[in-house]
């Protein structure tokens, strides 16, 4: 059995997020109803805590970009070093876009970059599917594979951790009372509850007949002139952005100065493609005036930027723009739509 896998009860892991809590801001996963959401850890709600179940309702991004930020003047103070559990394989693959965009070759974002050496990430499996994940369809898993300085399986209240990179083995270091070697038993349970949730997200994925990343590939460029079918896809898009907010991939900002007195004031605010005022320049010219032209450049950018530049689709396949969307657009009917050449509009909400 490798070193790097132990185990932990929960009642264990809870008493050392608490310990951990002194010197560190440590963020877990709650529930409520049928929503799971990050807050602070909090001894007093450990009930509350959910660390399996799925993705959260906010992306992992907001905790590295902010959605509103000061990048220039003012003091923005040294935070806390950040604690970040319960994060979900679909997060963690927004990694692979968040980087390229904010720790490129070219160019290194100071503040993304900050706050990505700051946090450590104590990632989670799924331990079942929601009818809108679809991770598995463009080449994602419903556990972590990487991205992650330690990783939990749950499995009643033992948990298996495997423990990934330096800082998550400075926490088994520094806490070994809490953790014992794991035998390949702890491994067979986790394997096979991985392969079951793998199992209820693929039933997901076939009866919705969702394509899988082999049949997209290609199809932007193919279908990019048919107006349309980008007029369909749009039809009911109503501009609010929360597709581009709530995703894990989008990164898009806008930035603007403030004055407060003698201290003027450079802020950043996530922005949004969908937006008729995104592509307009000085003078007021927009080379994507057009809804359906904004809404075919959001796929694009998705589904053929991304795989010809670093070789990913910049979709997890996390559900999250289905679920909030007030036009009703269901990615993967886009999807499917786009493959097969046409689609029914989406009824409105």
């Amino acid at each position: 059995m490798k070193n790097n896998l132990y185990t932990i009860g929960k009642k264990d892991l809870f008493d050392l997020f608490s310990r951990l809590s002194v010197g560190s801001r440590v963020v877990v996963p709650y529930i409520s109803g049928e929503n799971f959401y990050f807050a602070d850890f909090d001894s007093n709600k450990e009930d509350n805590i959910e660390l399996g179940g799925i993705r959260q309702s906010e992306p992992v991004k907001s905790f590295f970009s902010h959605a509103r930020e000061k990048v220039a003047g003012g003091d923005k103070g040294k935070p806390k070093p950040l604690i970040l559990a319960g994060v979900k394989s679909c997060d963690l693959a927004g990694f692979y876009i968040q980087d390229s965009v904010f720790l490129g070759v070219e160019s290194e974002d100071p503040i993304y970059t900050a706050n990505r050496k700051n946090t450590t990430i104590i990632s989670v499996d799924c331990t079942f599917a929601k009818e809108t994940c679809f991770c598995i369809a463009i080449e994602g898993t419903s556990y972590p594979t990487a991205n992650f300085d330690m990783n939990l399986s749950i499995m009643d209240n033992n948990i298996l951790v495997e423990v990934a990179t330096a800082k998550g083995a400075a926490i088994v270091s520094g806490y070994r009372m809490f953790f014992k070697d794991a035998s390949t038993r702890h491994t067979e349970i986790r394997d096979s509850n991985r392969k079951a949730v793998s199992a209820e997200v693929k039933d997901f994925i076939d009866k919705r007949g969702t394509p899988d990343a082999s049949k997209i590939k290609g199809m932007i460029k193919d279908k990019y002139n048919l107006q349309e079918l980008w007029q369909d896809a749009a039809s009911t898009c109503v501009e609010c952005g929360a597709c581009n907010l709530i995703c894990p991939t989008c990164h898009c900002f806008l930035l603007f100065d403030e004055s407060r007195g003698a201290h003027p004031i450079r802020n950043r605010v996530w922005d949004s493609c969908l937006y008729k005022s995104f592509a307009r320049v000085a003078g007021g010219a927009n080379p994507r005036k057009h809804l359906y032209e904004r809404m075919r450049n959001r796929f694009d950018k998705k589904f053929s930027f991304f795989p010809e530049t670093i070789g990913r689709i910049a979709c997890t396949g996390c559900g999250r723009c289905i679920d909030a969307c007030a036009g009703n657009i269901d990615i993967r009917e886009v999807l499917k739509g786009l493959v097969n050449g046409k689609w029914n509009k989406p009824p409105h909400k």
